[in-house]
């Protein structure tokens, strides 16, 4: 399986693309490095660059032929997101919007989203666990968008042949 990993010079890109490999899948990353760091994609085939840029997108899926993408490219830092609220709107869900459209255009219709546990917000339990029944009460802008994409992502995958999964971690 070809697999493209979106943010995979991130920690959690990284080491998805590492499980891959081990699986014995081709891994393709796409990363602007603004938070990702090139030592971790050493050795493997990537690209430098926007996820919302077409020429860049279409190059990648029409050069390795993708089978499944898997997405962690975002802003993820909860304070910023109070503080620049519209740039992570822009950045999470806009530029996921894009890929989306690349996705279609390409002919590529599986997803696995990079979604957070912070779409819980703070247990009211006293405990520190949160489960897939806990409420979904997202507390900053950044969680909000997560929640923003799940939600889009539900809405393409019943209006065409998307099939798509968000991991809460």
């Amino acid at each position: 399986m070809r697999v493209l990993i979106t943010g995979g010079a991130g920690y959690i890109g990284s080491t998805i693309a590492s499980a891959c490999l081990d699986a014995g899948h081709e891994v393709v990353i796409v990363d602007d490095y603004s938070e990702g760091r090139p030592e971790f994609v050493a050795g493997r085939t990537a690209y430098q660059g926007d996820i919302a840029d077409p020429h860049l997108m279409d190059r990648v899926f029409g050069g390795h032929e993708i089978d499944v993408v898997v997405h962690c490219a975002a802003a993820i830092i909860v304070p910023e997101s109070v503080a620049e609220p519209l740039f992570y709107y822009e950045n999470n869900v806009g530029k996921t919007l894009d890929l989306l459209a690349t996705m279609a255009r390409n002919g590529v219709n599986r997803i696995v989203f990079s979604s957070s546990a912070s779409l819980y917000g703070d247990p009211t339990d006293g405990e520190l666990a949160v489960t897939e029944e806990s409420p979904v009460a997202p507390g900053s802008p950044y969680a909000r968008t997560k929640l923003v994409m799940e939600m889009a992502l539900s809405d393409v995958a019943h209006g065409s042949d998307l099939r798509a999964v968000a991991l809460r971690y």
